[in-house]
């Protein structure tokens, strides 16, 4: 592990916050991406194909695409987890069509994120959100 993520992820698997500044490459996105799988794959129940189990907001477009890549690697390996990346450059048609096929995981800008929780007509994404881990 790399210094950043022996430092945090055992701190977030505890459920506390974590506020962490480090260089690029220092494996900051593995040191929330780990307890959050973690997390979500302890649950009992099943989660239900439009379920959102965490919602990663991330600042910038590229930051959140570069975080939805290495998502995806990790759940190549948990068949039992989706995830849906909602950034612009595609409609909101496009994105609620995106949840529509399932999705536990959101990983979003702000502005998309507030796009499909309040303007987004043919999806209530307000209604899936209800089981938010609350601890990470």
């Amino acid at each position: 592990m790399t210094p950043v993520q022996a430092a945090s992820i055992p701190l977030l698997l505890k459920g506390k916050d974590v506020a962490a500044e480090a260089v690029t490459g220092s494996g900051k996105t593995i040191a929330f991406l780990v307890p959050l799988l973690e997390i979500l794959q302890k649950r009992n129940e099943k989660w239900k194909p439009i379920e959102i189990g965490a919602i990663i907001i991330s600042p910038t477009r590229e930051l959140a695409i570069q975080i939805n890549e290495v998502l995806q690697k990790f759940l190549d390996n948990i068949p039992d987890l989706k995830q849906v990346l909602l950034v612009g450059g595609t409609t909101i048609a496009e994105d609620a069509d995106k949840l529509k096929a399932g999705a536990n995981i959101i990983v979003a800008t702000p502005g998309r994120l507030e796009d499909m929780l309040s303007n987004c007509k043919s999806i209530n994404l307000t209604a899936y959100v209800k089981s938010l881990v609350t601890n990470i």
